[in-house]
């Protein structure tokens, strides 16, 4: 019994900082509900986070994390060699559709951020590098649910939670929309993830055809409306290239 207690408190710490990753700060009483802890649990939680460096709590009592996370993430992606082009490539994303370019790969049924090339807007995109998005909503999800092994599994566990009024949350309407991905080789987020915001996603595969992530740009609907065949066409020559340097480092390792 005695090893159980400090398994929960690590992860009762690591909802925290998966809550405030996805959400920005919050308020202590906030994150005791979403954690499911007492408030004086929360507290005790916030404050041996924020002693280590990794939140810290602003004058308004709303706790946000540290930027310490910044050199963590960029720490992390420096060890994931397979990737270490991967900035050039989006940096040339973004000057040819003026959009925000993501890299993401799977993590237990999520499209995790890993690297971005901020383009316009990106006040109103919930993407960014740390951030998740699941499987069945945003296009990086939906490209790794359509490209991905465990497609059914997945399915099994819907419907899930509504994001916004054009959520895909039944098991049908994510088997007719992976069909309608591996056809075209995209996935089209059209405000799906967040009203009033589109987005574009297709997969980087390695030769033999394993997914091993997914690149994708965002911004306003419209504009991925307007300008999809372009866009399309600069998201597929960028998906080759990190396909072909993920490929090239994999076989130097």
């Amino acid at each position: 019994m005695p090893p159980r207690k400090p398994i929960r408190v690590l992860a009762n710490s690591t909802d925290i900082i998966q809550a405030l990753s996805e959400r920005g700060s919050l308020s202590p009483a906030e994150l005791a509900e979403i954690v499911g802890v007492p408030r004086p649990t929360a507290y005790r939680l916030i404050s041996g986070l924020n002693s280590v460096g990794l939140t810290e709590t602003g004058a308004d009592s709303r706790v946000s994390l540290n930027l310490r996370w910044l050199h963590l993430a960029d720490s992390a992606l420096a060890a994931m060699t397979e990737w270490n082009a991967s900035r050039e490539i989006l940096d040339d994303l973004v000057e040819a559709t003026e959009q925000t370019a993501f890299l993401s790969v799977p993590r237990e049924n999520e499209a995790v951020c890993i690297d971005w090339a901020p383009g316009r807007g990106i006040g109103v995109l919930i993407l960014k590098p740390g951030r998740t998005l699941p499987y069945y909503a945003g296009a990086a999800g939906r490209t790794m649910l359509a490209f991905g092994q465990e497609s059914e599994a997945y399915l099994a566990k819907a419907p899930f939670a509504r994001l916004t009024p054009s959520t895909l949350v039944t098991a049908d309407e994510l088997r007719v929309d992976i069909g309608r991905t591996r056809v075209l080789g995209y996935a089209f987020s059209d405000e799906d993830a967040t009203v009033g915001i589109g987005a574009l996603g297709m997969p980087i595969r390695s030769s033999a055809g394993q997914l091993l992530g997914c690149v994708s740009i965002g911004g306003l609907a419209g504009d991925m409306h307007a300008h999809r065949d372009d866009f399309l066409a600069a998201l597929g020559d960028a998906a080759r290239r990190l396909a072909e340097h993920a490929t090239t480092q994999g076989r130097r390792a």
